[in-house]
């Protein structure tokens, strides 16, 4: 457990003091209630700012844990003769943008996600803004089946995705939210243009 949150790494009080306090001026809140979620994340401390706001604060610490999980799945995929289609983020801020704008994207086809609210920088920290949804269990909290049930829109989703051209390529049961019934998907990660193909089968066999 103490490896783990040593890699996980994690955001000092001082630094969540100055996040918190750039949000109240952004949105002109005079106080604000912040609620920590307790999840496995390894790459953010997400926090829910007035149960209206998701909020995930980056660190450089999770900038080099993306880093090492995208070289590791990408030699995965050499491993399985496919030419690797991870990339990495540069900066903490650099992965709250691409989520920002992953999250955009699919909004736009009509898939549901969390609307985006803006990312931006607290120092070294990179900070996104999402809608928080308050009603929400992730895909693998149900029962086999209350998933099967769910299965055609999830495949039809990734098909609605694929056919504009994108992939998603980290869809795992936890980025998949389930939310009044229906199905909204999260935490798109980062695909170079040319390996969209295989991170579109790579889609589909995680799904599968």
């Amino acid at each position: 457990m103490e490896l783990r949150q040593l890699v996980r790494g994690r955001v000092d009080w001082p630094d969540i003091e100055r996040v918190v306090s750039e949000l109240a001026d952004r949105y002109d809140r005079d106080e604000m209630r912040v609620r920590f979620l307790d999840a496995d994340n390894w790459l953010s401390t997400p926090m829910v700012v007035d149960d209206d706001l998701f909020v995930k604060v980056i660190t450089r610490q999770n900038t080099l844990v993306h880093t090492l999980f995208t070289t590791g799945r990408n030699l995965g995929a050499f491993s399985a003769g496919t030419e690797g289609f991870f990339e990495r983020h540069e900066t903490p801020y650099e992965m709250a943008r691409h989520e920002l704008d992953a999250t955009r994207k699919v909004r736009e086809l009509g898939v549901n996600a969390p609307e985006p609210v803006e990312a931006f920088s607290v120092g070294d920290l990179g900070v996104l803004v999402l809608e928080y949804l308050p009603d929400f269990r992730p895909l693998d909290d149900l029962d086999r089946d209350a998933v099967a049930a769910l299965a055609p829109s999830l495949f039809e989703t990734l098909r609605t995705v694929h056919d504009a051209g994108l992939a998603h390529g980290d869809l795992r049961a936890e980025n998949v939210l389930v939310c009044d019934g229906d199905l909204y998907v999260i935490d798109a990660t980062n695909v170079s243009g040319d390996g969209r193909e295989s991170a579109r089968s790579y889609d589909l066999a995680s799904a599968l």
